[in-house]
């Protein structure tokens, strides 16, 4: 997939940039689709922030479905953390074979860790105590 935006805005100084700087390839992880594992290929701009009080000079164009820098779109991200927080992240990489989602623990924990506090909702799968 590429993206053939014409204008980008900056994430430092909320300008739109129309000066294009590069390209890159990005691969994301998506939720499976039936039995089978999804990954996505995205070519991503850089652009050029032409703002003289900016401290930014290049950037990427930022997507409303990808946090920066991560290579799982949010709504895997959102049901991993789901599992993570439901189970023990052992448990909750063994259902993720099961729907077609490879991670490891590690990763889960590492989803765990980055949230500030765990969500306040019920999880069927959460011991009580």
């Amino acid at each position: 997939m590429k993206l053939e935006s014409k204008q980008a805005r900056c994430p430092s100084c909320h300008n739109m940039a129309h000066r294009r700087h590069s390209h890159y390839m990005r691969q994301l992880k998506d939720l499976p689709l039936g039995d089978r594992e999804v990954q996505l290929f995205l070519c991503s701009n850089k652009w050029f922030c032409d703002e003289p009080g900016c401290t930014v000079k290049v950037f990427t164009e930022r997507l409303n479905w990808i946090d920066p820098y991560r290579r799982r779109t949010r709504r895997l991200e959102e049901q991993l953390t789901t599992l993570a927080f439901s189970t023990s992240c052992l448990q909750a990489e063994k259902l993720c074979k099961l729907f077609h989602i490879s991670v490891s623990h590690d990763s889960l924990l590492d989803l765990i860790y980055r949230k500030k506090q765990k969500p306040e909702t019920h999880f069927p799968f959460r011991r009580s105590g």
